[in-house]
């Protein structure tokens, strides 16, 4: 828990207030197993951490540019065994996990605790941004998700030109919530974009890892978004509900392999 008092909380979109049930991640390892590769428990955090530095990194434009869209999927799943040693174990297994992500349609979730953490920190006082690495207006999506009120502005890739973990983008919302760096706190799932960022540019960060995978490699971790509250020493509301997702918010799916940007 931190004694110190921040005026602005800064959150990431996807994986952080919203989610694919099932999501991406999980999908690949069911698929994995499927095509009779059984993942130990070490492989699975070394794929997890693969996929998150990869939805950080410049090279998504470039294989967007590269490949027709089943081609990008394969050659990411195929970037995901290899990270696990296991890219020449099964020629064809890319390729058949993604024969079954054919077949792949999440529901488009928030997050059961989502409404309830934002609404608590905002009538604490924060000033609250949305800042995502969407290629879209957050507005509307803000929206959608029943999340707008909540959210003093706004900020999506688009808008600034950059992608997290670039420093613009962190830079823009800065100055939209009004603050300094030292006086904001960012929260996201992915280390390498979200917490790799804000650090970057003296942002303090919150990483939700619920499954531990950056357990070794990075100290201010929570295991669920409400635990954001005890972190910034604010009371947990009582009627803060229980359970992964809250709603559909959507009927829209993200299509594909195993991880969404």
């Amino acid at each position: 828990m931190t004694t110190r008092r921040y005026a602005a909380v800064l959150f990431d979109l996807d994986g952080t207030l919203r989610t694919n049930q099932p999501d991406g991640f999980e999908a690949f390892i069911e698929y994995a197993s499927r095509v009779g590769l059984a993942l130990n428990e070490q492989q699975v955090k070394i794929c997890e951490r693969e996929a998150h530095r990869y939805w950080a990194s410049t090279r998504v434009d470039l294989d967007m540019a590269h490949y027709d869209t089943r081609g990008f999927w394969v050659n990411y799943n195929q970037l995901l065994l290899t990270a696990m040693n296991l890219g020449r174990d099964c020629d064809d297994c890319a390729h058949r996990i993604q024969d079954l992500f054919d077949h792949y349609e999440p529901q488009d979730m928030v997050f059961a605790d989502s409404r309830s953490v934002l609404g608590t920190l905002r009538a604490a006082g924060y000033t609250l941004g949305l800042v995502s690495n969407r290629t879209e207006n957050l507005g509307p999506l803000a929206e959608k998700y029943g999340l707008a009120e909540f959210f003093h502005f706004t900020l999506s890739a688009l808008e600034a030109g950059v992608y997290k973990p670039e420093p613009g983008i962190f830079y823009m919302a800065l100055e939209r919530a009004g603050v300094k760096a030292q006086d904001a706190v960012y929260i996201g799932d992915n280390f390498f974009a979200d917490v790799v960022g804000a650090l970057n540019v003296g942002i303090d960060a919150i990483l939700i890892d619920p499954r531990d995978i950056f357990d070794k490699y990075y100290a201010w971790r929570v295991k669920q978004l409400r635990d954001v509250l005890g972190e910034l020493d604010v009371d947990q509301p009582a009627h803060l509900a229980v359970g992964v997702a809250e709603d559909s918010a959507s009927d829209q799916h993200t299509s594909g392999g195993a991880g969404a940007s």
